[in-house]
């Protein structure tokens, strides 16, 4: 797209201004070609503005169609990123990198053990949060308490995710940031909502969260976009970018939340830009040698609607 817009705002004031040229050189009166010379110029300023604006506008496209499917969408819309800060996006400012452990996130002491999981793993229940082997959990199966609003992204998903994004400027000269991280509640319920409406329910359950069940209501998650790339879409998925994101967040303390074929465990289909904090210790198992483990699969957990949490 940016190559086509490139070529038509040199091409256009150019045929423009040989086409009016020839016409001039055609009279037998007097010719007056500075008419012609600034139209073009005016042309090629106008044309400029409108390859602006373009470009400015489709990184923040949130839905393409799929040939394959009958829907392709994602769990963000436009709309989304115009609303208040403390729930919308979160832009995160690139810095240089310094010594950072990406540990794991504290979890509170307390609560009820439920039970463990399929694979031997503690499930406790604390405030309403469920939390399996002390790392908090959000899917199909475990919910979030409507009234949980940390009203932004943990300040160590932020520090971690500053030197991720610094990483991947200096090694790849990639200009990349987290375009949605926190969502409350009454956003995610709106954003599904409206899905629902658009897609269905069946369809919307694929690739959207019900109000309660969204990691983004964690402020441990975040969706990555990048600069002139697609953004929040399976149009990602074949980035540059998404491609070093996916060989190097788990340095971080990241993990790729969504992972591709994994539908069937995850509850949702394949998102290149999604991510979740969880600390380097346990990132690294689930990134596999580049072989992503999902959450579910390596403790053992359910996500479906039909599904009961551990214990209850």
């Amino acid at each position: 797209m940016e190559l086509i817009l490139n070529i038509a705002c040199g091409l256009i004031p150019l045929l423009y201004l040989l086409i009016y040229v020839v016409k001039e050189n055609k009279k037998k009166k007097k010719r007056n070609y500075l008419y012609g010379f600034v139209t073009a110029i005016i042309i090629a300023l106008i044309l400029i503005v409108v390859r602006l604006l373009i470009l400015n506008v489709l990184p923040t496209e949130r839905k393409e169609q799929d040939n394959t499917t009958t829907t392709t969408t994602t769990e963000v819309t436009t709309e989304e990123t115009t609303t208040k800060t403390t729930e919308a996006t979160t832009k995160v400012t690139t810095k240089a990198a310094s010594n950072y452990n990406y540990e794991k996130i504290l979890n509170p002491s307390g609560g009820e053990v439920l039970g463990n999981t399929s694979k031997g793993y503690e499930v406790k229940k604390v405030n309403g949060l469920y939390y399996v082997d002390g790392y908090l959990v959000a899917n199909k199966t475990y919910d979030l308490p409507e009234n949980y609003n940390p009203g932004s992204l943990n300040s160590t998903v932020k520090a971690a995710a500053d030197q991720m994004f610094a990483a991947a400027k200096n090694e790849k000269g990639f200009n990349m940031w987290a375009q949605s991280g926190f969502r409350s509640y009454a956003t995610q319920k709106s954003i599904y909502n409206r899905y629902v409406n658009n897609d269905g329910k069946a369809n919307a359950d694929r690739y959207s969260a019900r109000p309660g069940y969204s990691e983004h209501q964690t402020g441990l998650a975040f969706d990555v976009c990048a600069t002139n790339k697609p953004c929040i879409t399976n149009g990602f998925d074949n980035t540059e970018e998404a491609k070093w994101l996916s060989e190097n967040a788990y340095k971080y303390g990241f993990i790729l939340r969504y992972v591709k074929g994994k539908e069937d465990e995850t509850g949702y289909i394949y998102e290149s830009w999604h991510f979740r904090y969880v600390g380097k210790e346990l990132a690294e198992k689930l990134y596999n040698n580049g072989n992503w483990i999902t959450l579910e699969s390596y403790f053992g957990l359910t996500s479906s609607y039909d599904s009961k949490p551990v214990g209850e």
